[in-house]
């Protein structure tokens, strides 16, 4: 049994600073948190199942030149009260090369259900010459899905107790059903216009974490 914990990089679409683009996810780096369970058929090989939590918050500075690039004459800020959180439950074989007494070299392929949380978030505009006000607002959405994970690590054994040191990546494809909020503000449109649609979010990131795992 072994729990590690590190980084937790964004790619590709999770990544994305786009406002306009719906995939975007504005994600920073964030942290990964890890629970596994080994089991070995053999000394070389085995299954595992991961228990994994990541939380990324949102890049507050990105959101803001997105809106302001839509509204140039504006100035903005943002506000976020919920990150990316998402986890899931992965299953699946691992392979074991001992490289001496007692360091080894692992690699892994597991899939699994994952489900997560979509960041909650406000941009308020301020126009710098007239001073009229612009808000846009997006609401916390939640999801399930499938997902894959593929990895590997070093582990250097002391007695019953196992150092790790592990990256793994991890995809996927969350369907937010209901994606809600409003969109801009104006003088002719004080509360916005609301929206209410279904979004894809690909939730795809690399991390590198440190922990410590027991021979039960």
């Amino acid at each position: 049994v072994g729990l590690s914990i590190g980084p937790s990089f964004p790619l590709d679409d999770f990544a994305k600073t786009d406002l306009g683009d719906t995939p975007a996810g504005f994600a920073k780096t964030g942290i990964n948190l890890n629970l596994v369970y080994s089991y070995r058929f053999s000394y070389n090989f085995g299954v595992q199942a991961h228990f994994t939590y990541t939380s990324n918050s949102l890049d507050l500075v990105a959101l803001n030149e997105s809106g302001q690039n839509e509204f140039p004459d504006y100035s903005f800020s943002t506000t976020s009260s919920q990150p990316w959180s998402n986890g899931g439950l992965f299953v699946g074989p691992f392979f074991n090369v001992p490289i001496g007494e007692s360091f080894s070299w692992e690699v892994r392929g597991l899939i699994g259900l994952t489900g997560g949380y979509s960041p909650e978030f406000l941009i308020r505009g301020t126009n710098t010459e007239t001073g009229n006000k612009t808000e846009y607002f997006r609401a916390v959405s939640k999801s399930f899905g499938f997902g894959i994970s593929a990895g590997t690590g070093f582990k250097y054994r002391l007695n019953k107790y196992v150092i790790l040191l592990n990256a793994d990546y991890y995809y996927s494809n969350l369907d937010f059903k209901e994606v809600t909020g409003w969109g801009w503000t104006s003088e002719d449109n004080p509360t916005g216009t609301p929206y209410n649609y279904s979004s894809k979010q690909k939730v795809n990131s690399v991390a590198i974490t440190v922990g410590i795992a027991y021979h039960l």
